[in-house]
Parts: C-alpha cells; sequence; structure tokens
C-alpha cells in the first residue's frame, strides 16, 4: 500500500523540528530518487535528539527501504515510526507494516496491524486500513485446502538460518525503555523486545555491522519493564555519553537509544 506525495508532505510539517533536509528526502521520494530520501532521512535520524522527529524520519526510511526491496530495514523503521505519539505518523506505519506482512502472506500480522491503523487515521485513510483488514482476516478465515491424496513425509528438514534482512520486529506498543542505574556506563540500546527470540535474532543480524564498526559483539539482557518482562540488546558499554552516541549512529536499525546500561 503506497502513500502520495501529499500524504508524505504532511508527515514532514508535522513535527517539533521540520527543517529542509526533512523537506529534502519528502522531495527526492516524490521524484522517485530513492537512494537520495533513504540517505537524506537517515542523516537526519542520526543529528537530531528529539525522538518524535526522528520517528518522523524512521517513515521516510521505511518508505524509501519498501521502494529500495530493502524489507528487513524497513520493518525495523516503520517499527519505530509506529510508536510515535502522532496518530498520523504511528498509522501510516502501522499501515505500511500490514503491506510488508501482505508482501510474505502473513494474513493474521497483516489484519492485526491494518485494524491497529485504522484505529488511529480518519477519512479515507482509515477506511481503507479497514477494509484491508477485513481482507486480510478473511484471508486467514479461509479453509486451507488438503491434499488429494496420501502424500509420503518428506524428509525432516534443516533448520533455517536467520535471514539477515528479516529483523524481528520490536514490541509494537509504546514501552518505556529500562534504565539502568544512574551510575552504570552508558550503552547503545538495539531494540526492545517481547520475546527472548526476537532479541537473539536482532543481536545476530547486528553482530556484523557492529564487528565492521570496531564494537563488541551485541548482548541479549533480560530486564523488568511496567508490568512485564522484556529483552534488551545492548551494544558496547562507554564512560562517555558523547563516545556512546557515535557508536550508535553506526548501528543502521531505526530503534536504537543511548541509555545506561542494565548489563550486572
Amino acid at each position: 500500500m503506497r502513500w502520495t506525495a501529499a500524504l508524505l508532505c504532511v508527515l514532514a510539517a508535522c513535527g517539533p523540528e521540520p527543517t529542509q533536509t526533512l523537506d529534502d528526502a519528502v522531495r527526492a521520494y516524490d521524484a522517485g530518487r530513492y537512494a537520495e530520501s533513504l540517505r537524506v532521512a537517515k542523516d537526519v535520524q542520526a543529528r537530531t535528539q528529539d525522538l518524535a522527529s526522528r520517528q518522523q524520519a524512521a517513515y521516510l526510511i521505511g518508505c524509501a527501504s519498501m521502494e529500495l526491496s530493502r524489507p528487513g530495514e524497513a520493518r525495523d523503521a516503520f517499527a519505530l515510526a509506529a510508536r510515535s505519539q502522532d496518530p498520523v505518523v504511528s498509522g501510516r506505519a502501522l499501515a505500511k507494516q500490514g503491506a510488508l506482512a501482505v508482501e510474505d502472506g502473513r494474513w493474521s500480522e497483516a489484519a492485526s496491524a491494518f485494524s491497529a491503523a485504522a484505529s488511529k487515521l480518519n477519512g479515507p485513510d482509515g477506511d481503507k486500513a479497514r477494509a484491508l483488514a477485513r481482507e486480510a482476516a478473511a484471508k486467514v478465515a479461509e479453509p486451507k485446502p488438503g491434499p488429494a491424496r496420501p502424500a509420503p513425509a518428506p524428509p525432516a528438514p534443516r533448520p533455517a538460518e536467520p535471514d539477515a534482512d528479516d529483523d524481528p520486529t520490536p514490541i509494537p506498543a509504546p514501552v518505556s525503555l529500562p534504565q539502568g542505574a544512574p551510575d552504570a556506563p552508558w550503552t547503545v540500546a538495539a531494540g526492545v523486545f517481547s520475546s527472548e527470540t526476537a532479541a537473539r535474532q536482532r543481536a545476530t543480524n547486528i553482530a556484523g555491522e557492529a564487528r565492521r564498526a570496531g564494537l563488541p559483539k551485541p548482548r541479549v539482557l533480560a530486564v523488568p519493564a511496567q508490568d512485564r518482562k522484556v529483552w534488551v540488546v545492548e551494544v558496547g558499554t562507554f564512560a562517555d555519553k558523547a563516545k556512546a552516541e557515535a557508536a550508535r549512529k553506526k548501528i543502521t536499525a531505526g530503534d536504537t537509544a543511548v541509555v545506561r546500561s542494565r548489563a550486572k
């Protein structure tokens, strides 16, 4: 599902730090220069400390990544944008997550994402999201055709290797990132996940990137957050926050943040 350039221009104007650079990313996307749009939006995201602006940039990163056939990067970016407090940014990011799920045939996930998008969007956008949610739900309800006759059992498949582009999606609902002790060293948090499996997959997917940047191997920590346990992926420990921020810019996952480490 593709939003028009007009809708993207609304996105560029709605944040607390509207800049010409973000406008340039929108114009590049509108002109079909998706690689340029991706580069400019990533630069905006890396330079700003404002979460709302980073989430707006993440939406553009996701859109450009979809056009460049980078589904893993798009999923990461839309996961960050979907947690925006702005219902337009959040709703459109959720709708894009639904579109990605449809491309992979994950109809249940698509129905959930489109339904969440419809609850945030108004007018034609909300109506379209509701219609897509109904279509995806109908696909889930379709009976699965059985074989015409018994087939011989296939050999046991080998365990599938995780696809580096198929990054896990962080927790879709807003969750406060767990903070460490005030005197703990700084670290780069590379995602908060509702399952240990998803967290470990993220750690595996960014391990090569961390190694090339001269950073240590990512680690997975189980920590309490609100009324549940979550798993945080951390990369490195730094005595200086500025050095941690410099390291964060070397990790391309869209939901990174510099926080106090929870490692013991």
